[in-house]
């Protein structure tokens, strides 16, 4: 199916396109944009947040410049929930894919800085855009398990969706690509606080031949 026939309004520019789904992310650790919608609507995160040494307990999302400028920074991620359930949504962000300098330049996008997929029907919209950009990397971390592993469509191999550990230094789950939580730098595969917490060229989380990524906790 080509997604671009279903276009109900054409989009013509990137700005068009960024009001569509509420604006992107740019952050400083990335070579890339991200997508993000709010923390506090994670699914299973809401339930791990009060569980003591999850790892969102201390969510990172829910702290820092994410309080700092909570009110315009919720706002946002407020509309670009909403905007997922738009009929142009999928459109938009596949002009976005095909447009934006960074991910252009990049070869890669990141879902979800802050927030989860929400239903499988949002996880279908994420493989459709996948499969129309190719070309693009895309990387999903998710605490999701039951819609990950639920979901009976094709995962193309530019969408690596890593199933995210619950507890700091506990067990990677069971899939494919994954990620954990560590307090020991030693056993800390990325290893983006010795580069002030930026990537550099490390592109290990979109590398589906690596099956565990462990994070520093932070």
């Amino acid at each position: 199916m080509n997604i671009q026939n279903n276009l109900t309004i054409p989009i013509k520019t990137l700005k068009q396109a960024s009001e569509i789904i509420g604006g992107y992310t740019v952050t400083s650790k990335m070579p890339t944009i991200s997508y993000s919608i709010s923390a506090k609507d994670c699914i299973t995160g809401s339930k791990l947040r009060k569980i003591k040494n999850s790892v969102c307990s201390d969510c990172y999302a829910l702290k820092g410049n994410y309080v700092r400028y909570a009110k315009n920074i919720e706002k946002a991620q407020n509309k670009r929930l909403k905007a997922i359930t738009s009929k142009d949504w999928v459109n938009a962000m596949i002009y976005i894919m095909n447009h934006q300098k960074q991910v252009i330049k990049s070869g890669l996008f990141r879902w979800h800085d802050s927030g989860d997929l929400q239903s499988m029907e949002h996880l279908q919209k994420i493989v459709d855009i996948a499969k129309s950009t190719p070309n693009i990397k895309h990387w999903l971390p998710t605490k999701e398990s039951n819609i990950i592993k639920n979901f009976k469509g094709d995962i193309p191999k530019n969408l690596i969706i890593r199933l995210s550990g619950s507890f700091i230094d506990g067990k990677a789950p069971i899939y494919k690509n994954t990620s954990t939580v560590t307090t020991d730098k030693d056993k800390a595969t990325c290893r983006s606080f010795e580069n002030n917490g930026q990537c550099k060229d490390c592109r290990k989380c979109w590398d589906s031949s690596i099956q565990n990524i462990s994070y520093l906790n932070h």
